[in-house]
């Protein structure tokens, strides 16, 4: 790992081959040819070349020393991560396929491995609601309501049926809001293909997929959040655990001969959390009713599909709720995909099982793996002892290890396993590893469609709908040595801000971390006793990269990465920055020689990058930081430094009104635009010109036409 410490002595071999020649006259009078070709000068120049290297390995002695101190205090730099993604897997066999867990998956170069098994039938899914509506003509509500047997028109609630899209990357594609239908539940059809054996699922497990929509839309206004808004954002509610959910198998239609509409299902495995967070919910499957209508559409009955090919298809339909007995405000949220034959998987590989050679007796020995970086918790190390091949345990420090432990320590940067110093393998015992996994880091993070086969599982068609996240290159030594006081000060609990700040950024995806001691986001002016507010800016928007917000997923991983560090009397808030959008115009004077359009792309970019929130950009490479005004002759000062500019003209701001959620938005012109102390900058229209510059309005869109215009087809003789 590279790090610039602090040189004893930077003396090169060409100094001190010129050193030593000096030295000549006082010790050596006689030698007086001093070139090259002279086999005295060949001699000092081996010697130079020797000393350069001895003095290589002696400005060494600072960081050893400062490595060997961080390993005194069980202090690793953060190792690396892997990257998680979700896969939705197909296949016409059947009898379905069986695929294994630590499966891998390829995407080109990039290998993943399935963190669980998946039974993958020829089923499809689709999740659909019903969306309350109040289009529609008073004669087909009229029959709408007589067909459903209902009387009085007040007692009626008309919706259309939404469903979700195959493809969320699709423009059509939007999320169906789960508290927001009628009956606050979402219905998934499991969809039949041509190959498909209802009466083989019976008993078996269905692995369904589900994503959400965890952005925060809209993000919430400081200014005017009210006390049951701010309290979502508290530490303590995020970290808990969801309300129950229930899921239930329709039985078909009245007639049917079934006791009850709905029948309970048996939830087999969950990792959604309780359909808060994206994951794939394990459901075991009884003998599927055969549907023989779609029924009537009422309060337990499905939806109906428009779509009569689609409706055909269907063999099954689900329905996940919460109790009626749990508040509003604890419904299911945004659901954006529904998929079947899903399952999670990591990127890291898993290579064959290892020889480490043979103990030694010593202690603090440490063996090499063949691949790194190396997954956490993943290296499994057996060491054939007189009775047999014996399993050690992995621990993270030899702090509470015993004279009888086997306990080893991982080095997951270097990929090496090492032995404390007291129960160590002996002279002879040979040391072997069955299993770990390695990964790519960074480079795991694959953007979507990109898995493509099952390597040895070809009758299975597999896909990644969504990017792969969460993949991270283990941090550099600098950074490891940076935290060597904070750790010793702060030994894994938060009280100052400091150590708030340190502790949230230890959550993958999180690039900034500001804290407001004595701040509660529904009493902004007021200074709270006890109260810690932590506002937290992610690494990675897509829908806004200039003005990064976190999702929910992110805050509720934060809080309850703080939640059990914090003081038992503090109360935390996790929430997102505001931003204050801004326009801005600049006029400049290009230097002769430089290309006007290029010249002007430099500008916007360093303005950009200068207002940005996002480290390493902004005034001092933290980002812009909070609540510092955004001035014109600042960033005028800013534009003038860009090579190719000779002078600026001028800068003019303006602030745009209302924040967001609004497609009318008005622009103030303003020399300063003040923030508050939760609040940053978003850029949202820059204009870069020769000359004055001009109004810094929002961007308009091209003029349009005043009629329509129609294609003539060529005249054909």
């Amino acid at each position: 790992m590279a790090l610039i410490g602090p040189i004893l002595d930077n003396r090169t071999q060409r100094e001190l081959r010129d050193e030593l020649v000096r030295r000549i006259p006082a010790y050596t009078k006689q030698w007086t040819d001093h070139n090259e070709s002279d086999p005295g000068i060949a001699l000092l120049e081996l010697f130079a070349h020797l000393g350069e290297s001895l003095l290589y390995r002696f400005n060494q002695i600072p960081e050893t020393t400062r490595i060997e101190f961080l390993r005194l205090l069980g202090v690793q730099p953060r190792p690396a991560r892997a990257a998680e993604v979700l896969l939705a897997a197909g296949t016409e066999q059947p009898a379905g396929v069986q695929v294994l867990r630590d499966s891998e998956a390829s995407a080109g170069s990039v290998s993943f491995q399935t963190s669980d098994e998946v039974y993958v039938w020829p089923l499809e899914a689709v999740g659909a609601g019903k969306t309350e509506t109040t289009d529609g003509a008073e004669d087909s509500k009229a029959d709408a309501r007589e067909q459903a047997g209902v009387r009085n028109a007040a007692d009626a609630a008309f919706y259309r049926t939404v469903l979700t899209a195959p493809d969320p990357a699709s423009p059509d594609a939007a999320a169906i809001d789960v508290s927001e239908q009628l009956d606050r539940a979402l219905w998934i059809a499991v969809l039949a293909k041509e190959t498909t054996d209802v009466s083989a699922l019976a008993g078996r497990t269905l692995f369904l997929g589900i994503a959400f929509d965890e952005a925060l839309d809209p993000p919430p206004a400081i200014a005017t959040l009210r006390a049951d808004e701010a309290k979502t954002f508290r530490a303590s509610v995020l970290a808990e655990a969801p309300p129950a959910t229930s899921w239930q198998l329709w039985s078909g239609p009245p007639g049917s001969g079934a006791e009850t509409p709905l029948v309970p299902l048996s939830v087999v495995g969950d990792t959604t959390h309780g359909m808060t967070t994206t994951g794939v919910v394990k459901l075991e499957l009884p003998t599927l009713p055969r549907l023989r209508g779609p029924g009537d559409g009422g309060t337990d009955s499905p939806p109906l599909i428009d779509d009569e090919e689609t409706a055909a298809r269907v063999i099954a339909w689900l329905r996940v709720s919460r109790p009626q007995a749990q508040n509003i405000g604890d419904s299911i949220r945004r659901v954006r995909w529904v998929g079947a034959n899903c399952v999670r998987a990591a990127q890291s590989r898993t290579p064959v099982p290892e020889s480490l050679g043979t103990g030694t007796g010593d202690a603090n020995q440490r063996l090499r793996l063949a691949h790194s970086p190396v997954v956490r918790g993943s290296v499994k190390v057996q060491v054939e002892e007189p009775q047999g091949w014996t399993d050690w345990e992995e621990v993270e420090t030899f702090a509470r290890s015993g004279l009888s432990d086997r306990h080893f320590m991982v080095d997951h940067e270097d990929g090496a396993v090492v032995f404390g110093r007291t129960l160590v393998p002996q002279i002879g015992e040979r040391i072997r590893v069955p299993s770990y996994r390695y990964s790519a880091g960074k480079a795991g993070n694959v953007a979507a469609g990109t898995v493509t086969s099952f390597p040895r599982h070809p009758a299975v068609e597999v896909t990644n709908p969504f990017p792969a996240r969460g993949g991270a290159d283990t941090a550099d030594l600098r950074e490891a040595l940076g935290a060597i006081p904070g750790e010793v000060h702060r030994r894994d609990r938060a009280v100052t801000p400091e150590d708030f700040a340190a502790l949230a950024k230890e959550v993958t995806g999180v690039a900034r971390v500001d804290v407001l001691p004595l701040f509660q986001p529904d009493t902004p002016t007021e200074r709270a006793a006890g109260v810690t507010s932590v506002i937290v800016v992610p690494d990675l928007d897509v829908r806004n990269p200039a003005a990064p917000l976190p999702d929910i997923a992110l805050l509720r991983e934060v809080a309850a990465h703080l939640q059990p560090r914090r003081l038992v009397t503090s109360e935390v808030y996790v929430i997102p920055p505001e931003y204050v959008p801004v326009t801005i115009a600049v006029g400049v004077k290009v230097r002769d020689g430089y290309q006007v359009d290029a010249v002007r792309r430099w500008v916007e970019t360093i303005v950009r990058q200068y207002l940005s929130p996002v480290p390493p950009n902004g005034p001092d490479g933290e980002g812009w930081p909070l609540a510092r005004a955004v001035r014109a002759a600042e960033l005028e000062a800013v534009a003038v430094q860009v090579e190719g500019v000779e002078y600026a003209e001028g800068a003019r701001l303006g602030q745009v009104t209302p924040a967001r959620g609004s497609a009318a938005r008005t622009v103030t012109e303003r020399d300063v635009v003040a923030l508050e102390k939760w609040q940053l900058p978003e850029l949202v229209a820059i204009e870069v010109v020769r000359g004055e510059p001009p109004f810094p309005g929002m961007p308009q869109p091209g003029a349009q036409p005043d009629r329509t215009p129609v294609p003539l087809p060529p005249e054909v003789c």
